[in-house]
């Protein structure tokens, strides 16, 4: 998996995946969400577009992320998800816990996620 991060203001980052995020490259994820949602408040989108694969130890550290960043006063949101990915936040109900937004710009601007299409 690669992961690039470009920084945005106002305490925004953006970090890109490509390629699988499972449990050879979670740690890798990690590490690069930690350093990031430990700042006060942190902003962070996760632009997933690249991604090909992701499994529960992909989809843990992305939660836990989002967890830390909202004790912060923060939020980590997925930004580009596939059709796959949507499916499996979906059927572990995690859709309204962690938002995705259709594009790196919509996530870096609108307030809430738009509506999943019925």
């Amino acid at each position: 998996m690669q992961v690039s991060v470009a920084h945005h203001p106002p305490n925004t980052a953006v970090l890109v995946l490509r390629g699988s995020l499972d449990i050879d490259t979670a740690p890798v994820l990690k590490a690069n969400l930690g350093r990031l949602v430990e700042r006060p408040a942190p902003r962070v989108v996760v632009d997933v577009a690249g991604l090909d694969f992701c499994d529960s130890m992909g989809v843990g550290v992305l939660v836990t992320a989002h967890g830390r960043a909202a004790e912060r006063g923060g939020w980590v949101r997925l930004a580009s998800p596939s059709g796959f990915l949507r499916r499996l936040f979906d059927t572990l109900g995690l859709s309204d816990y962690l938002p995705m937004f259709p594009d790196v710009t919509s996530a870096l601007t609108e307030e809430k996620p738009p509506e999943p299409p019925v």
